[in-house]
């Protein structure tokens, strides 16, 4: 929840124009991850549990290419917090991954990759 917390403050700095598109699905991408995760733990099975964090793996995997994304739409904008973000995305990304693998193996598609 952090993580969404730090997505929605950046957000808050994009250009205005952003406000109902990139700043849009950057938040709504963020608050999934979490939302996704909270659903499926209260699941029956781990393998429904797996499902849920597969949406959520999904969800994060768009709010790191929309930031990657505004590397590129606004080079001059607090790169290195962008670059943080990112970097921060991709290593919850991996331990989502790794959880998937751990409760979930045989629903897991993925190769054994850092994801």
């Amino acid at each position: 929840m952090d993580y969404t917390v730090s997505v929605y403050e950046f957000t808050a700095s994009l250009p205005v124009e952003e406000k109902y598109n990139l700043a849009s699905q950057l938040r709504r991408a963020a608050v999934s991850v979490p939302l996704n995760i909270a659903e499926g733990s209260a699941s029956a099975t781990n393998i429904e549990f797996g499902r849920f964090l597969g949406y959520a793996y999904r969800s994060l995997k768009e709010v790191v290419t929309a930031l990657e994304l505004c590397t590129r739409l606004y080079p001059l904008m607090g790169r290195d917090s962008i670059t943080n973000l990112i970097d921060e995305g991709n290593q919850i990304s991996r331990m989502i991954h790794s959880l998937i693998r751990k409760i979930a193996p045989t629903q897991s598609r993925w190769p054994d990759s850092n994801s």
